[in-house]
């Protein structure tokens, strides 16, 4: 385990992390290991469509089977960014342990988005996310 200390004004926050994916229980792993994929391949933000996307459409437009393929994949991270689903962010939701002692043992979708929303109130900030990547 790893720790992560949040500041925000005088108040610290303990949160454990899982840092050994060959420790990680698998129902866990498999979670994080999904939104892995899914950030990796969609992307996060519409930043990803010019850096990703549009790229491969480029690549791709002579083949009639992958634009459709790569229209659907920005169809999927449009639709993610629209409704606040970032896979990065669930994914490192899937690898926190505890939040000052409490086990965080929800790995649902809507499990996973509350530890998120729990610890931004906290301080965390995307850079604490990236780095921990």
């Amino acid at each position: 385990m790893k720790e992560l200390v949040i500041r925000k004004g005088l108040r610290r926050t303990r949160v454990m992390l899982y840092d050994d994916i060959e420790q990680l229980p698998v129902e866990r792993y498999n979670r994080a290991n999904k939104f892995w994929m899914l950030s990796d391949n969609l992307g996060n933000s519409f930043e990803d469509i010019d850096r990703m996307h549009l790229q491969r459409l480029l690549l791709v437009a002579d083949n009639k089977e992958k634009v459709l393929k790569e229209i659907n994949n920005l169809r999927v991270l449009v639709y993610n960014v629209i409704h606040e689903v970032h896979p990065e962010q669930l994914a490192f939701a899937a690898l926190v342990h505890s939040i000052d002692g409490s086990e965080r043992n929800d790995l649902s979708d809507e499990g996973l988005k509350k530890t998120i929303a729990e610890l931004s109130r906290l301080g965390l900030s995307i850079g604490e996310v990236k780095k921990k990547r």
